[in-house]
């Protein structure tokens, strides 16, 4: 079981890893979306993409060792969390670093959250901005009348000058 422990505390450090690359990232985005660059957004959005399914497999693999371990020690892999492993590991070397990881990607995460949530609402506000800006331009716009052709016969007003009831003789 030991094995496992280590393959999850060295999971936990890689998902830590590709958070931390997310963050900076996530932090070149808030500049990006500040100084209106939407290439260098392009950009960002592609290499976070590609972080975000690294991560992805990375998560598969840890709930499939939180899966494995939890079977060994005759739990549901429902109920094993971080904190009971920690307390099942109590005394073992393997709990402190454990710990450590377990600290750190909680960091991370958290911090990551602030991140995005800033970049959100830098995004919402230059939204509403863009249509602020597009009503406003919508709005001096007046429509012309149309145009349409005179036909022989017929007076600037658009009448013919003759009524239904001359047409009838």
């Amino acid at each position: 079981m030991a094995g496992m422990i280590t393959q999850l505390v060295d999971v936990m450090k890689q998902q830590v890893e590709r958070h931390t690359e997310l963050y900076g990232l996530s932090l070149e985005e808030k500049d990006a979306i500040v100084q209106n660059d939407v290439e260098q957004l392009q950009k960002l959005v592609n290499l976070k993409n590609m972080v975000i399914s690294q991560n992805n497999r990375l998560e598969k693999q840890r709930i499939s060792l939180v899966n494995d371990i939890a079977e060994v020690l005759g739990h549901s892999e429902k109920d094993l969390s971080l904190a009971q492993l920690m307390e099942i590991m109590e005394g073992k070397p393997e709990q402190a670093e454990l710990k450590e990881v377990g600290t750190q990607l909680k960091d991370i995460v958290e911090k990551l959250k602030e991140i995005n949530d800033l970049n959100k609402e830098l995004l919402d506000s230059a939204l509403e901005f863009v249509e602020y800006s597009l009503n406003a331009l919508r709005s001096t716009m007046e429509p012309e009348p149309p145009d349409y052709p005179m036909v022989k016969g017929t007076k600037a007003d658009g009448s013919t000058g003759a009524s239904s009831f001359n047409t009838m003789r």
